[in-house]
């Protein structure tokens, strides 16, 4: 009986430690400083002050294969959606036009959600890899938003403004 009452209060602990790890898990993933990353698009509000300046439907891009594709090969972006790029961590981002043949707004984001810089981005086709002009981030980002050229200057989003997520 004394073995039979240990296994079962082994078990009982491995599986109190496997919920236990479950639970921080996803908790770190689900965290509210963290957009959601389990469906393809994500409502992005642009904010100052408290005040809604404007509004997009955007792709998420949170996965290196996702990242790296980005806007490529689109000719076209329909008014108010753009594509969100999540990062795992802040630092310094440097995006190029390679493939892309939408003029784009990059709106790079800090991990506080607040707008470090826009940087308007003109396609470079039949450019080298080596010739592509590199958008950088003025501080590190943990997100960018792409959006068709001049939706930042016609919504009046500038640095410092703050991006929510629904």
């Amino acid at each position: 009986m004394e073995r039979r009452e240990i296994a079962i209060k082994a078990t009982a602990v491995t599986l109190g430690v496997i919920f236990i790890l479950a639970v921080l898990t996803n908790s770190q993933v689900l965290s509210p400083e963290d957009f959601s990353t389990s469906e393809e698009s994500t409502e992005v509000i642009f904010v100052s002050e408290g005040e809604t300046k404007a509004e997009i439907t955007a792709e998420i891009a949170d996965t290196p294969q996702k990242r790296q594709k980005g806007l490529m090969n689109r000719t076209e972006l329909e008014k108010d959606h753009g594509m969100l790029f999540i990062f795992p961590d802040e630092r310094e981002r440097a995006f190029w036009m390679k493939n892309t043949y939408i003029p784009l707004d990059m709106i790079f984001v800090n991990r506080d959600k607040e707008i470090v810089n826009i940087r308007q981005a003109d396609p470079e086709p039949n450019t080298s890899d080596e010739d592509l002009t590199r958008y950088r981030s003025e501080e590190p980002a943990m997100y960018v938003i792409e959006v068709n050229q001049g939706f930042s200057e016609n919504n009046s989003i500038e640095t410092g403004d703050k991006i929510n997520t629904e």
